[in-house]
Formats: C-alpha cells, structure tokens, sequence
C-alpha cells in the first residue's frame, strides 16, 4: 500500500514540475525531468525507462540518450540477506561454494545485486542475487504502468505504437529477466553458437548452471568497460577516441563488430540478443566486445531470405543510384511483407484472372513508394551526416508510410529490427563517419543466400480467402487511403474500376 502510495505522489510532483515548465515557469528540461521521475520511482520503473530508452522509434534523440543514462543505484541488501537466499535457494551459505565472495556488492540495482566471487578452483565469477521482494513490489508496479499507458494512449497517442501494447510487452519483458535460469539457457544458446561459428570478436560469460537457480545466477568475470560509460565520459569531453585507443579500445570498431554479431545472430543462428542497451555491452581490448544481461531476446521470423534480400537491396540503393535498383529494394521489400494486400486484390478479382494483372496492381504500389522514397532519400542522407536524424528515426518514417500498403511485420521482425536501429543509433557516437549500409553489403558479401540456413527458402502460397470478405477489406483500404493519400486512391481506384468486381 506503501508503495501505491508514494508513487502516486511522484506522479503527481512531477506533472506539476512539468506543467509549469510547459507554462514558462520552470526551465528544466523535459527529457531531465522524466529520467529523474524514474530514477526516483526506482523498481520496475527504472527498467521501464531503460526499455523505453531503446524505442528509438518513439522518442526523440535527446530523450532516448537521457534515459539511456538511467542509473540503477540501489542501496544494498545486507549480507544476511545474501546468506539467506543462499540458504533457501541452494541449500549451503556462499562460503560453501566459493573459495572467495565479496560480502559488498560491487553493484546493487533495483531487481538485484552483483557480487565478485572465486570458485574454488580460483576462477573468478560475478554472482547476481534477486533482490528480496521484488515480485511483490514490481506487481504494483505493474499496476500503475498499466493506469498510465491507457492515460499515454488517450492524450499521448502515437500511431507507431500503442502505449498499452508496450506495457504488455514491458511486463513479459520483466517477468522473463527476473528467471535467471531462462536467461542462463539464453546465454548458452549464444554462447555455444558463437563457439559452433568460430566467433572471436564477441565473448558471451559462461554460466555454471550447477549453482545457479532462478534466484542466483553464477557466470564468468568479463574485463571490460561497459559502453554506458564510455559514452558518458565522451558526451562530457573527458574521452575520445584516441584516448580510448591508448587504453586498448577500439571505438570506431565497436559499432561494426556490434552490427555484424546481431545480423550474424539473426540470420545465422536465428537466435539474438535483443537489448543491445550500452549498458549491457562490455569494450574489452583489440576491438572485442563482450555481451551480458540476456533477459531479453528475440527469434528470427519467417521468411529470412526474402528479408536478406530486402535489406541487402536497400543498402545497394545508397551507392547504386539506378532505377533498376530502386525497383529491386521496392520490390523486395513488398515481396517479404506485401502479402497481405495481394491476398485482397487476388480474392476480389475473378479467379480467372492473369495472375500478372495482379503484378500489375503491386507494381502500381511499388511506383507509387519509390516516389516518395526518392523524394526523401537526399533529405534522409543529409540528416544522418549532420546527426539530426539516426537510423531508427529513418527506418520509422519508412515504416509509417508503408502501412498505407496494409504491410504488417512479423513482431520478431520487429523486435530485430529495433535492436538493429539501437546499435544505429549508438554508432554514431562511436565514429560519426559510420556506415550502416556497407556494414550490411559487407556482412551479406561473407554470408550470401547459399550459406543462410535452408529454413525458409519455399514460402507457403496465401490462401485464398472468402471474397465477401476480401471486399469488405478492400473496401475499408480504400476509405483509409481517401483519408491519408488520396493520389494513392484515386491510383487503385482507377486500376480496379477496370475489373467488374462488385
């Protein structure tokens, strides 16, 4: 009760804090004053700006950096604590187990504490202990996020993304990180697909399963400086580059190596980590990265090559400015996820129609996107060399104007895709001369088609659905496209109106 209490009366402080700076009364920034709300809010609300740190897609840069910078400094548990979930969790205290273990935590957060350790063959460990009732106190938690997001989708709406469709995927999110032993066996999974492929550039921690539990986790030390950090200390102009390289780090490497690991997990392994948060990725020396916290993941969808293909086709665009290559990336991108208005029109026709009439209707749509694309791609690229806009920002916009084509991602795709805009829109804090579309020509040159998985190669055919019902989805397209882009209505229209259809 304590807790619904106390975060009730932060909400209230700060949307008087943020009311009288909307007025003019007060100067503090608003990007500052929501890190400070959750910082203050501490438990699960810290996670949630961390999280919402990552949708690029929906904030703007300078919030996103602010809460990326959400510390999670928690006052410790004391060590009693420590021996009792020892106790109850693996049957012994820790001085059982391990050779050495710090009493003090080197790090305490809001869901957990971290002690350095030393097994008893003298291999250094990090041991991650739960903190005592944060079940309990995350369900409160749990509660207000949820008051707030149908709040956020009432007066807050964003078309990309609703508020309470985020809470929800917050709340899985949560509940899957507080299982440690769900992210041990993530962790393997990486770790042994690393070992399988010979990958030398990323190091995963290795987990000992044997004295680790849903409560406590036990993995390898890792040596290196964790990215927030650094990054920090860059913002503040205390480090640079070439100080970095004199301490052994890469910098400028680190967005490449970061960029090629998750399209090699993704297209490879089908398996990748998803929160490629700066605090989750450790700078080791000669341009290594190490990665750690693997509460949150992500599966790679359906339809792989046709993706490769997309992605591949849109990098080309950027050196390869040819119509044949803009068509190709349209098409492409259309190929993988058009699925959905092709399946419309193929109902509503007669099924004796030529399927290339059906052709005919998508390459109408595919026109109709390259004019726009070209009418922002010199705008898109001047953007990125100035740092007014980042990838994720690009890639949001693209995915705004292709709803009006009924595409929908698979949320896998999705999940991918925001990982990929977040190391994006890092690298260019790491080297602004950063190059997101060599880095994916480079990644496909060493792994083309024939070398990806035979996974998806023969897509199953729509299904032709029932043609009352195909019309009535047809009909409100149309509506939609009378209200957001008519020249694209009267485009369809005029095609349809060719085919006696109603």
């Amino acid at each position: 009760m304590f807790r619904l209490i106390h975060l009730l009366f932060l909400i209230s402080k700060y949307y008087t804090s943020y009311f009288l700076s909307k007025i003019g009364l007060s100067k503090y920034p608003n990007h500052k004053l929501i890190k400070k709300f959750f910082e203050e809010a501490g438990g699960a609300f810290v996670k949630f700006g961390q999280i919402l740190a990552l949708r690029v897609d929906v904030l703007t840069k300078n919030f996103s950096l602010e809460l990326f910078d959400l510390f999670d400094n928690y006052k410790p548990f004391p060590f009693p604590e420590v021996k009792r979930i020892f106790k109850e969790e693996l049957g012994v205290f820790p001085e059982k187990i391990f050779k050495y273990f710090e009493k003090e935590p080197f790090a305490s957060a809001s869901f957990a504490q971290v002690h350095g350790a030393k097994l008893k063959n003298g291999q250094t460990v990090v041991v991650k202990i739960q903190r005592p009732g944060v079940m309990e106190k995350i369900a409160v938690d749990f509660f207000i996020i949820d008051i707030l997001s149908i709040i956020a989708d009432f007066f807050f709406k964003i078309e990309a993304l609703p508020w309470r469709e985020f809470a929800k995927e917050f709340k899985i999110w949560t509940k899957k990180e507080l299982d440690y032993q769900l992210e041990a066996e993530n962790m393997d999974k990486i770790y042994n697909n690393l070992i399988l492929n010979n990958i030398t550039e990323v190091v995963i921690p290795k987990i000992y399963h044997r004295i680790s539990t849903k409560k406590i986790l036990v993995q390898d030390y890792i040596d290196g400086i964790p990215l927030s950090r650094v990054l920090k200390e860059i913002r503040k102009g205390n480090l640079d580059a070439d100080k970095l390289k004199n301490m052994g780090v890469d910098i400028k490497k680190t967005p490449v190596t970061m960029s090629l690991e998750i399209l090699r997990e993704y297209f490879i392994d089908g398996f990748f980590h998803a929160d490629p948060h700066p605090g989750n990725v450790l700078l080791l020396k000669n341009g290594k990265i190490g990665l750690i916290d693997f509460g949150i993941v992500g599966e790679s969808a359906p339809r792989r090559q046709a993706f490769m293909k997309f992605l591949l086709a849109g990098a080309k665009s950027k050196y390869e400015k040819s119509q044949k290559v803009y068509e190709e990336f349209a098409y492409r991108a259309f190929q993988f996820s058009g699925e959905k208005i092709e399946q419309i029109i193929s109902s509503v026709f007669p099924a004796s129609l030529d399927q290339s009439k059906i052709e005919e209707f998508m390459k109408i749509l595919i026109i109709h996107f390259l004019e726009y694309y070209k009418q922002v791609e010199s705008q898109i690229t001047k953007d990125l060399e100035i740092m007014k806009a980042d990838y994720a920002a690009i890639l949001l916009q693209m995915l705004k104007f292709v709803a009006r084509y009924q595409i929908k991602l698979p949320k896998q795709m999705v999940v991918f895709i925001r990982a990929l805009s977040i190391i994006g829109f890092l690298a260019k804090e790491m080297d602004i001369k950063f190059n997101a579309s060599y880095i994916v020509i480079k990644f496909f040159q060493k792994y083309p088609e024939n070398k990806l998985p035979k996974i998806d190669t023969s897509v199953t055919p729509y299904k032709r659905m029932n043609r009352e019902e195909a019309l009535d989805r047809l009909n409100n397209w149309l509506a939609y496209l009378v209200e957001i882009d008519p020249k694209l209505y009267q485009l369809v229209n005029k095609y349809i109106s060719k085919y006696n259809i109603y």
